[in-house]
């Protein structure tokens, strides 16, 4: 049975000057059987600024009304596909896509059985300007009004999806802090997005098509970043797929593109590259340096650097002066 939503934004704000996290069945009732995560609402940034992390799997269909007057919206899909109304303007937010909008309402249809990823921030339109210092004369003229008017605009500007703020997204997700921890962690990477939002927009050139093609090497990017920053746990394809909203065909023939091999040749490359450092360095033990990059055993660790180097890794030297 299809469910229709409403949701102010303003409320949203109101409610979390008071405190860090607004829970979604605090607003919407009951959200169960929408909704299927451990966690689904909104967490205050500052008193101008709160994000919505998505990552959840649709129960039953739904559409989400969003009174969102005044708002600077920026939607970061990373899996998962919907529809957003603005009037009679209809988006469809892919993933591996940066969304900027800002009118005062719209409407998301979303399929039950859909997995969505990604992170909603949600700023007021005038601090998002003048605090971020954004160059509202540089953005192209079809865009401005998101940035200069009360009223915004039906179209939404739609950005490269760039590896930095795309692997901020991902940290977001991915976080796996408690709080007060997570609390500041989630501050900064929202803060970090925004800038790197604001850098994006400043530099956009004067004439630039109504609808930005998905920027497939900047994800292939953010997923290497995804490997060189969990070495000692890398991700199988399937999960880095999901994690970046590509497929598993895409990420491999994005590799072997970019890299000139696999998603799995990678991770192990850098795994060994690390190891062959670590033991160059001459602080840890063969063993201490196995666990560093993922190997459960020594025995296992030393065969795949003696596959990959031709060498026992208990003959490396530290370098001189270590």
């Amino acid at each position: 049975m299809h469910k229709w939503l409403d949701i102010d934004f303003r409320a949203i704000q109101s409610e979390l000057r008071g405190r860090d996290f607004v829970r979604s069945s605090e607003i919407l009732g009951p959200t169960e059987s929408l909704f299927k995560t451990k966690e689904h609402g909104y967490r205050r940034i500052d008193d101008a600024i709160f994000l919505h992390v998505m990552d959840f799997e649709i129960g039953r269909p739904y559409s989400l009304q969003m009174a969102r007057p005044e708002f600077i919206c920026i939607q970061i899909a990373v899996s998962g596909t919907y529809n957003r109304s603005i009037g009679d303007h209809v988006d469809v937010v892919k993933p591996a896509s940066i969304h900027i909008s800002n009118a005062p309402l719209s409407v998301s249809d979303t399929r039950a059985g859909t997995k969505l990823c990604g992170v909603l921030i949600a700023c007021n339109r005038e601090y998002f300007v003048d605090h971020f210092k954004l160059n509202v004369d540089r953005v192209p003229e079809a865009y401005r009004p998101i940035f200069s008017s009360r009223i915004g605009s039906p179209s939404s500007l739609m950005l490269p999806a760039k590896p930095d703020i795309m692997l901020a997204a991902d940290q977001i997700l991915s976080c796996r802090y408690h709080e007060p921890l997570r609390h500041f962690y989630l501050n900064a990477k929202v803060v970090e997005i925004i800038c790197g939002i604001a850098a994006q927009i400043n530099g956009l050139p004067a004439q630039m098509p109504l609808r930005a093609v998905p920027n497939k090497r900047a994800v292939i990017e953010a997923a290497a970043m995804i490997y060189r920053r969990e070495t000692f746990n890398p991700p199988t394809i399937a999960q880095l797929a999901t994690r970046v909203g590509l497929n598993r065909n895409d990420i491999t023939s994005g590799f072997r593109e970019a890299f000139g091999m696999t998603p799995h040749a990678y991770g192990h490359l850098l795994r060994m590259e690390k190891a062959h450092l670590m033991l160059q360095d001459g602080q840890l033990s063969v063993s201490d340096v196995a666990r560093r990059v993922g190997y459960e055993g020594y025995s296992s660790f030393c065969r795949a650097y003696r596959s990959h180097f031709g060498r026992s890794p208990s003959i490396v030297k530290p370098k001189p002066g270590r």
